[in-house]
């Protein structure tokens, strides 16, 4: 028997911490830089592409104030990268100040939020997949615009 294809997602979902689109916002013009997935729970990508399973882990870790937790301390060199290669180059002053309060965030702000993305709205033409693994749901959007996306 033949069956349909299933009918495009009309959403996506993302974990993003708030230390970060908080950089986003204040920093990069209100554009946020995701890594998003078409199932809440896509059990075919690995745990560090799976947008449930990370706001579980960070949820935890922030919960359990565990600043030594793997994954804060891999957001954190994530966010120190961020800086130093899109904010040095242009403000070395600001990049010193920004590095200096990542550096010394409580793990309160890396607390989690799941957004969800209205990818119906959003051209596949900007959804990226370069970097990401074969067969997993993941695509990299670079420019998500506020009222593209909602925090759940």
């Amino acid at each position: 028997m033949f069956t349909p294809p299933p009918a495009p997602a009309r959403y996506g979902y993302t974990t993003k911490i708030w230390l970060a689109s908080e950089l986003d916002r204040l920093q990069f013009g209100g554009h946020y830089y995701v890594w998003f997935a078409l199932e809440l729970n896509p059990i075919q990508n690995g745990e560090s592409s799976n947008p449930l399973l990370l706001y579980r882990d960070i949820d935890t870790a922030v919960k359990k104030k565990d600043l030594n937790h793997s994954k804060i301390r891999d957001l954190r060199a994530k966010l120190l990268r961020v800086i130093a290669l899109r904010v040095e180059p242009v403000d070395a002053t600001l990049a010193e100040s920004l590095t200096r309060e990542v550096l010394e965030a409580p793990v309160e702000m890396f607390r989690p939020q799941l957004w969800r993305l209205n990818v119906s709205a959003i051209t596949p033409a900007r959804w990226d997949t370069t970097g990401s693994t074969p067969g997993w749901d993941e695509y990299l959007i670079s420019d998500l615009a506020p009222g593209e996306f909602e925090a759940i």
